[in-house]
């Protein structure tokens, strides 16, 4: 999975160019979120005293504020790359946020799980090494090494990483549930659509009517006669010089 590099792009990355992504470092207590366009991730939130269903729920929101394209959630592993009982607990969290991220933003939308080995432990140095007097990591953290991860990730061009799959017993459900959210996003484009054009429809009818009145009036002379008599008035104010002048004694 991804190597330790750093955040600089390589060829083989440019196919990630401009694509936007959410970070995720899952934890049981915290849970850090970051952003990134290609190369510039930056922390967005951390993540507390929420449960794992209030936590996807929230990533969800994060994802759809960002414009994101996909989801990269850290996978924990031990220094030898096997699994942990923290890497199983990450895998169930991102299988459930696959399926909230199927609903939301249909099928093609995807959730990669990405080597974290050590991410948190190179969020800690580069947070030393900018600010060696800084005390206690706890509220910045998470979403530091969040960005580490879309860092990694970016860099290898997301080769190694894993998509995470929607429970087969889920699939349905988070089908049907797309389903329905595009024909209302469709039917609220269309109303939109239809809102805007009788509205045009309206004003093209009132341009009309007056039209057809001026037409009315110019025809019966009592258009053409009431601007004469505009006429007059202004030339017999111009004649009488605009009103009295003022006679300092």
């Amino acid at each position: 999975r991804g190597p330790n590099v750093g955040p600089f792009a390589s060829s083989s990355s440019s196919s990630l160019i401009g694509v936007r992504s959410l970070g995720v470092d899952f934890g049981l207590v915290r849970t850090g979120v970051a952003a990134t366009v290609g190369y510039e991730p930056r922390p967005l939130a951390i993540l507390s005293d929420l449960n794992e269903t209030e936590a996807i729920e929230r990533v969800i929101r994060y994802a759809a504020a960002e414009g994101a394209a996909r989801i990269v959630v850290g996978l924990p592993l031990h220094k030898n790359g096997t699994e942990s009982e923290r890497s199983g607990l990450t895998r169930a969290f991102a299988s459930k946020l696959a399926c909230a991220a199927h609903c939301q933003f249909g099928p093609d939308f995807p959730v990669h799980l990405w080597d974290e080995r050590y991410s948190s432990k190179e969020a800690a140095a580069r947070a030393m090494a900018s600010n060696p007097r800084v005390g206690d990591l706890y509220g910045s953290l998470d979403a530091d090494a969040a960005c580490v991860i879309l860092e990694h990730y970016y860099a290898a061009a997301a080769e190694g990483a894993e998509r995470a799959r929607v429970p087969d017993r889920m699939a349905e459900a988070c089908e049907a549930a797309w389903r329905v959210k595009r024909e209302e996003e469709d039917r609220a484009k269309r109303d939109a659509t239809e809102r805007r054009a009788a509205g045009i429809d309206a004003r093209k009818a009132a341009m009309e009517r007056a039209r057809a009145t001026e037409e009315r009036l110019a025809k019966s002379g009592m258009l053409g006669t009431s601007r004469k008599k505009g006429k007059k008035v202004k030339k017999k104010r111009k004649k009488s010089g605009g009103g009295k002048k003022s006679i300092i004694m």
